[in-house]
C-alpha cells in the first residue's frame, strides 16, 4: 500500500496521517472563512462538498474501491457521516462568526469530552485526577467562550455542540468494519455533506460567485478531501491516545493564520482558557498512557 511505504504502519502511520490532516483542516477553514460574507454558508459548503466529492470519487475509482459501492450504505458508515454532517454545519457557522483561533480552541476540548463519554456512557473507570483535568478543561472552554450576559455569543455554544459531534464521530469511526476501505468512508462523508448543503443552498437562493472565491473553495475542497482521508486512516490504524494530542497542533496553526490574515489576537481570558484546555487535555492523555488504556469503545467489533 502507498500509505505503508510513505507513512509506515501502526502508530507511526497514525501520527503522520493525523498531523497532516489537522494542518489541512485549518487551511480549509481559513479559506472558507475568507469567502464567507461574499457567499452564503450553505453555498460555501455545497461548492466545497461537490468538488471534494468529485476528487474522492475519482481517487476511489482509481484504487478500485468503487467496485464495493454497496458499503456506502453500511449503517455505521452512514451514521458516522450523518454525525459529521451535523458537526460540520455547526462548526462552520460558528467559525464564520468568531475568530478562528477561538473556535479551534473550543475544538481542542474534544479529548476531554472523549474521556468523559468513555466514563459516563461506556462505564470505563476514570480516576479523580482525570476528572479534575476534565473539569479544569471545561473551565478553560468557558474562558474562551466567555458567556457573559452583556456580550453573549451563541455561536460559541454552537461550537461546543460541534465538538460533541466530533467526539461521537470518532467513536463511531472505531466501530466501522476494518474491511471497508477508508476511501469509501470518506466518500460517504463528503457526498452526504455536499447533497444536504446543495439542497439548503438552492432553497435559500444561489448567488453569483467571483472567480477568486470559487478558487478558494476549490483549494479548500482539495484540502478537506485529503484531510478527511488522512484522519479516517489515522483513527483506523493507530491508538487513539497516541494521535489525539496532535489536535493541539491545529491551535498553533489557527493562531498564526488568525493573526496574519485577520489580525485576531485572543484577549487575556481567552488566552488563559486556551492554555488551560491544552494543559488539561495533555494531562488526561498522559494519564491514559500511564494506566495503559486507550480512549475507545469497549466493543469495537462490527
Amino acid at each position: 500500500m502507498l500509505y505503508d511505504r510513505l507513512f509506515g504502519t501502526g502508530n507511526r502511520r497514525g501520527i503522520v496521517s493525523f498531523s497532516l490532516a489537522i494542518f489541512l483542516f485549518v487551511l480549509n477553514e481559513a479559506l472558507c472563512k475568507l469567502v464567507y460574507g461574499n457567499v452564503p454558508a450553505s453555498q460555501i459548503l455545497a461548492v466545497r462538498g461537490l468538488i471534494a466529492t468529485a476528487i474522492i470519487l475519482a481517487i476511489a475509482h482509481l484504487l478500485g474501491a468503487t467496485r464495493r459501492i454497496a458499503v456506502l450504505l453500511d449503517r455505521r458508515v452512514v451514521a458516522r457521516s450523518g454525525i459529521d454532517l451535523l458537526g460540520s454545519y455547526a462548526y462552520m457557522v460558528a467559525l464564520f462568526h468568531m475568530p478562528i483561533a477561538n473556535m479551534t480552541a473550543i475544538n481542542m476540548a474534544s479529548p476531554l469530552m472523549m474521556t468523559a463519554v468513555v466514563a459516563v456512557v461506556l462505564h470505563e473507570p476514570v480516576g479523580w485526577r482525570r476528572w479534575s483535568a476534565i473539569v479544569a478543561g471545561f473551565f478553560g472552554v468557558l474562558l474562551v467562550v466567555q458567556p457573559q450576559a452583556s456580550n453573549f455569543n451563541a455561536y460559541s455554544i454552537l461550537g461546543v455542540g460541534a465538538v460533541t459531534c466530533i467526539v461521537l464521530r470518532d467513536l463511531v469511526t472505531r466501530r466501522i468494519d476494518a474491511a471497508i476501505p477508508s476511501i469509501m468512508v470518506t466518500l460517504t462523508n463528503v457526498g452526504m455533506m455536499a447533497a444536504v448543503a446543495l439542497a439548503f443552498a438552492l432553497a435559500e437562493g444561489w448567488v453569483a460567485m467571483a472567480w477568486d472565491d470559487f478558487g478558494f473553495l476549490a483549494v479548500a475542497a482539495l484540502f478537506i478531501a485529503a484531510g478527511y482521508q488522512l484522519a479516517v486512516d489515522a483513527f483506523r490504524h493507530a491508538e487513539v491516545p497516541v494521535i489525539v494530542p496532535l489536535r493541539y497542533t491545529g491551535l498553533l496553526w489557527a493562531l498564526l493564520l488568525g493573526y496574519l490574515v485577520w489580525g485576531d489576537v485572543p484577549n487575556a481570558l481567552a488566552t488563559a482558557g486556551i492554555v488551560l484546555i491544552v494543559a488539561s487535555g495533555l494531562y488526561v492523555l498522559h494519564r491514559e498512557r500511564v494506566r495503559g488504556r486507550t480512549v475507545q469503545p469497549v466493543d469495537p467489533q462490527p
